[in-house]
């Protein structure tokens, strides 16, 4: 009689930890996936993307970095201190950051102008250059904006060439890993500009 009260126990027993156990059709738990079984990645450049990358823009001649955006805006040839013909790339700068900065400060505006076809090296990176006539647009290049705001400045750089292509490159000074913003410019048919005259960058190639 005992063992057969303590037979029925232990049927009860099992019977009462199955119904207390985990449904058959529950889910497992899992990272939320899309449509294709990958977990969903956040969009570029929002709050989730990874710090210190850049974002991919639909212009081509605008790049945003971690601390800033940079636009090219036009370049035009005009005379240096020396009286060379020299290149003046006009760059449209946005802080980013929480601090005041400045072009300057935030990127490297480089210039190459190789021959032929070869790849960029820096025995082809142009000379940085000081324009003849006082330029505005060149002593913004150190002014320090506040976050938020926008500035227009201007670089210039020494030729090697006036009918070569020029490419341009501009890093991240804080961030060597970010994508640089790569244009060429085209100097076929320029002449050498007034001050006030600079050519769009719409005809750069790309």
């Amino acid at each position: 009689m005992k063992k057969l009260s303590a037979f029925f126990l232990l049927c009860l027993i099992t019977i009462t930890l199955t119904a207390c156990g985990k449904p058959a059709d529950a889910a497992p738990d899992s990272i939320s996936t899309d449509k294709t079984g990958s977990a969903e990645a956040p969009q570029i450049g929002s709050a989730g993307s990874v710090a210190g990358s850049s974002e991919e823009n639909v212009d081509p001649n605008t790049r945003s970095f971690r601390d800033c955006t940079v636009s090219v805006v036009g370049y035009s040839l005009r005379k240096d201190e020396n009286n060379d013909t020299a290149l003046c790339v006009e760059y449209e700068f946005k802080n980013n950051s929480r601090s005041a900065a400045s072009f300057s400060t935030t990127v490297i505006p480089n210039a190459y102008q190789p021959e032929g076809n070869e790849s960029l090296s820096d025995a082809d990176v142009l000379e940085y250059a000081t324009p003849k006539q006082a330029d505005d647009l060149y002593s913004a290049m150190l002014t320090r904006i506040q976050p938020g705001e926008s500035i227009t400045c201007a670089a210039y750089y020494k030729l090697n060439s006036e009918t070569l292509p020029v490419t341009l490159q501009v890093r991240d000074l804080r961030d060597s890993t970010a994508k640089a913003l790569v244009r060429e410019l085209d100097l076929t048919g320029l002449t050498v500009e007034a001050a006030s005259s600079t050519n769009t960058i719409g005809s750069a190639v790309s």
